[in-house]
């Protein structure tokens, strides 16, 4: 979960969550009806979005008394750019209107009107728009906060270009511009008409230039389609920096495809380097957990946002003690908003460092992102904040050792995991944990940072602070199976409160305990049989909290709901233990989500309802689509299924327990990197053949057995679904 979660009343009066499409490019993105047209009064987000403010909140083309959305049904999503929207529109049976949008670091519109008929036509077309300038915050409802605090500015149209302008509380002005070519019959600063009269067989274009802040170019008019750089070609020139997957069974490769497509829509340009932002349209700014996370899932497609996401958050690593945004030495960021509202701190994200978790995962990146380049220079680079980090993760500990976390600020969050609504963590009668509280995956988390830190000491020449961490790490490890396994239950809480007394609830968060290698074989096996029972495992994938669960609710945002993220990171530790047809069973479950979806997209979430009561998964009604570690959940069930593990130090490319079930198909991984070398691979099933190993790169493939896919235990065996 990126963000601070809403109140209850911000997230129930939204609408129409599915009838939305968001285009993004660089910091610049657009969320619109299906049709095209924005309406800032719908409560799904609907806007024009720069820098965490609404430069447009209404765009509306009409065709003399008719909106375009009466007969244009749809603004398809270009899946082959990621930044474009198109549809059709036949007016009067003659005419053709075709409506195109992109992103350029503005918006771009084109109405092109084509008279097909063998008489003259005379049409008026309007462009009706508005611009509120809104703080994210306000347009989500945020409990609490002003709407427009600033003052608008004085608009002003004249010729071909009008103005609209705001001045925050922040001291900053904020404006949009808007410039239409040809230049309009009628201009005011609400609409743009245009008198078109077009002969038999003849067509002209109606252009839009749309920029949040005044444009880039001295032209008054937008520059002709050509004269921008095409954004098809400028993506597919940034989708070559990832390594190519394709399948035998088109469904799984367009599940995969879409993955990698939208993470690229979410990268951020930074000064550091690129990042994925959290995603659309509530998050689309740098979050610590998310973009570590989504680094760390998409590490073997395309290093450098991993690399992007480290720099980023060094630079900005907690150095002081400030209570109200809960920085502290050492501590890595949660989250880093830039509007109005963040800026005059009415609300504390400008940056917020209220996680507890995005620490330790700040080392687990590092770590892995050496282990794929062999970079001992980055590393030597970080090293610093990799110590103030693991510092930090020491001086928080609890007085059994635990990584725990109480809120400092009271603007901040409750909860600092990645379940950070305010009801996430209860206990079974409902009351909230009194105290500082301590996760069991993040525990996992810390575990996993300190081993990961020896192995990185170690490459650097102090063998010292290796052994000093991987005792503490086995320290943790055997308190963590003392204190939060819960033996009456056959399970392990989610947390323990202040006092040390557990929080009895059958949740996902044991499942993640697996990928960071906390458990031992027993208490895996054991917490294997509770992920796929039938009060964790819906059908859809693993739930956030267990049907069985008096506070389970599958339309909460955490307690029963279904994230993929949180899937495919227990996917991986299933995996990790070898059980890998259980791993497999949870990627059949998300791919057959995806398969619901007209792009094969998975949401941020969706609800935990049972896959036997129907035919596709309830959607959540404010999920971000596309997101990031949603987006970045093929790739690691991929690797999960693969056991791909790099040593680019070693020049080794592991697979463990390769297995990928026959739904999959035949997939080829093209140009994976491994360090200076780079790797092609054909597999099916438990085979795997070496297409190409350039630069002395050894491809090692492990315990090529196939694993049979066992029934889950209790009986339920939905069977993989055989598609393609």
């Amino acid at each position: 979960m990126p963000s601070e979660v809403a109140a209850p009343e911000e997230r129930a009066h939204a609408t129409c969550p599915h009838s939305r499409v968001a285009i993004k490019r660089g910091p610049v993105f657009a969320v619109s009806h299906t049709d095209g047209m924005i309406d800032g009064r719908c409560a799904c987000g609907q806007g024009l979005y720069f820098r965490d403010t609404r430069h447009l909140s209404r765009l509306e083309w009409r065709v003399g008394p008719a909106a375009l959305p009466a007969s244009l049904k749809a603004l398809a999503y270009d899946a082959d750019s990621g930044v474009m929207a198109r549809g059709h529109y036949l007016h009067d049976g003659n005419v053709l209107l075709a409506l195109s949008r992109e992103l350029d670091g503005a918006l771009f519109d084109t109405l092109v009107v084509t008279n097909h008929g063998r008489s003259p036509v005379s049409l008026e077309v309007a462009c009706t728009f508005s611009a509120d300038f809104l703080d994210m915050f306000a347009v989500r409802g945020f409990s609490g906060v002003p709407r427009s605090p600033g003052k608008h500015l004085e608009p002003n149209s004249q010729g071909d270009t009008v103005r609209l302008g705001y001045e925050g509380i922040d001291e900053l002005r904020r404006e949009t511009v808007l410039i239409f070519e040809p230049v309009p019959a009628r201009l005011t600063t609400e609409q743009a008409v245009f008198e078109v009269r077009l002969a038999p067989h003849e067509e002209c274009e109606i252009r839009l230039a749309c920029h949040p802040g005044s444009p880039p170019r001295p032209e008054r008019q937008p520059a002709p389609a050509v004269a921008r750089p095409a954004p098809a070609a400028a993506h597919a020139a940034a989708l070559g920096e990832f390594a190519r997957i394709s399948s035998t069974n088109p469904l799984f490769e367009r599940f995969l495809a879409r993955g990698t497509q939208d993470l690229l829509a979410l990268l951020l340009p930074t000064e550091e380097g690129p990042y994925f932002a959290a995603g659309l349209p509530w998050y689309a700014c740098p979050f610590g957990r998310d973009g570590l996370i989504t680094a760390y899932q998409a590490l073997p497609l395309h290093p450098e946002p991993a690399i992007g996401t480290l720099r980023y958050l060094a630079a900005r690593q907690g150095r002081h003690q400030d209570a109200t945004r809960d920085e502290e030495p050492g501590k890595i960021l949660h989250e880093s908003r830039v509007g109005e509202l963040s800026k005059s701190g009415i609300v504390p994200f400008a940056p917020s460092y209220c996680t507890v978790d995005a620490t330790p995962l700040f080392l687990i990146l590092l770590h892995e992102t050496w282990r794929w380049t062999g970079d001992l220079d980055l590393v030597r680079e970080l090293w610093p904040n990799a110590r103030a980090a693991l510092g930090w993760i020491d001086r928080s500990a609890d007085a059994r050792g635990f990584l725990a976390y109480r809120r400092q600020g009271q603007k901040g969050l409750s909860n600092q995991g990645w379940k950070d609504s305010w009801d996430a963590i209860l206990h079974p009668d409902g009351t909230v944990p009194a105290g500082g509280i301590a996760l069991a995956e993040v525990q996992g988390y810390a575990y996993d940072a300190r081993r990961r830190m020896a192995e990185l000491a170690e490459a650097l020449g102090e063998p010292e602070l290796a052994a000093t961490w991987r005792a503490v790490a086995a320290g943790l490890r055997e308190a963590f199976a003392s204190h939060f396994w819960l033996p009456d239950r056959g399970y392990f809480a989610i947390a323990l409160d202040g006092a040390g007394n557990p929080v009895d609830a059958p949740a996902s968060n044991q499942g993640q305990c697996l990928w960071s290698g906390l458990l031992d074989l027993p208490q895996a096996q054991a917490v294997r049989d509770v992920l796929v029972g039938p009060g964790l495992f819906s059908g859809w994938g693993i739930r956030t909290l267990s049907a069985e669960s008096p506070n389970y609710n599958p339309v909460s945002y955490h307690n029963g709901s279904v994230w993929p993220h949180d899937n495919a990171l227990i996917a991986a530790g299933l995996a990790r233990y070898g059980y890998v047809a259980e791993a497999a069973r949870i990627a059949e479950a998300l791919f057959a989500v995806a398969r619901t979806d007209p792009l094969q997209r998975l949401p941020e979430l969706f609800c935990g309802f049972e896959r036997r009561a129907a035919d596709r998964p309830v959607p959540y009604p404010v999920a971000c689509v596309p997101q990031a570690w949603a987006a970045g959940t093929p790739a690691l069930l991929l690797r999960a299924l693969l056991g791909l593990k790099a040593s680019a130090a070693d020049r080794r490319l592991t697979l463990a327990r390769p297995y990928l079930p026959e739904w999959a198909g035949t997939v080829t991984l093209a140009g994976l990197r491994v360090g200076g070398a780079t790797v092609s691979l054909r597999c099916a099933g438990s085979a795997v053949e070496i297409l190409e190993a350039t630069g002395g790169l050894v491809v090692e493939v492990q315990d090529r057995a196939s694993v049979p896919p066992a029934p889950l235990p209790g009986g339920r065996d939905d069977g993989p679904s055989r598609t393609g």
